[in-house]
């Protein structure tokens, strides 16, 4: 697993990645908003999602998963 030193490449920190980056994003969010900060959103950046899969070069398949 990823706690045990999985490679960036591999599928299980692939699997955990994206979730994780999601929440990150989503508690920034939250924090900014409750701080009367200015809101973000995905477009802002120009990304579909928070969760990062539509800049990920294993989801568009430009790299090959490894172990």
């Amino acid at each position: 697993m990823v706690g045990t030193g999985a490679g960036h490449t591999s599928a299980a920190f692939h699997d955990a990645y994206h979730p994780s980056l999601d929440r990150v994003w989503a508690y920034r969010v939250a924090v900014r908003k409750e701080l009367q900060d200015r809101t973000s959103s995905p477009a802002s950046f120009g990304w579909e999602d928070w969760d990062g899969k539509d800049r990920c070069p294993i989801c568009r398949d430009e790299l090959t998963v490894g172990a």
